[in-house]
């Protein structure tokens, strides 16, 4: 998928939006999340246009539509809203392994993703293209924010 966005960058450095198909890539579909920025007098925010059905399956409930406000909290919505903001700046892809506490502490989701920037207008980062692949859930079923995860309680 790096190399997929890479070949489609072009001279701005950030590919358009308009130039991935994510059909191109049927068989992460269910991995696969586009995240948009919405600017709401003047204030940056972030929202899941679609996501795939892993995702939603391991969040319990499906996030499309959903600002990140809505989904998250705490230091997870902190970390989350500074790495896409510091993103919408470098124009960089992201990759990261990341754990998610579940279950008050007990559990853990732990999953690697990979955030490709793109814009819309050739302009300005407007939206991410956002990958997961997840490594290990522990223990039994839990629901803890927007996540439902696995512990060992």
């Amino acid at each position: 998928m790096l190399a997929y966005w890479q070949a489609r960058r072009g001279e701005s450095g950030v590919p358009l939006r308009n130039r991935f198909d994510p059909l191109d890539f049927p068989a992460l579909l269910p991995r696969i999340a586009v995240i948009e920025v919405v600017d709401a007098d003047g204030k940056v925010r972030f929202r899941y246009r679609l996501a795939g059905t892993e995702i939603a399956s391991r969040a319990g409930r499906d996030p499309t539509g959903k600002f990140f406000e809505d989904l998250y909290e705490g230091p997870y919505l902190e970390s989350a809203t500074s790495t896409y903001v510091e993103l919408m700046k470098s124009g960089v892809p992201h990759y990261s392994q990341r754990v998610f506490p579940i279950g008050n502490g007990v559990s853990d989701l732990r999953y690697d993703r990979l955030i490709l920037p793109f814009s819309s207008d050739g302009v300005r980062i407007d939206q991410f293209v956002l990958l997961i692949v997840v490594i290990e859930q522990t223990g039994t079923p839990t629901q803890k924010g927007s996540f439902r995860g696995y512990g060992n309680a």
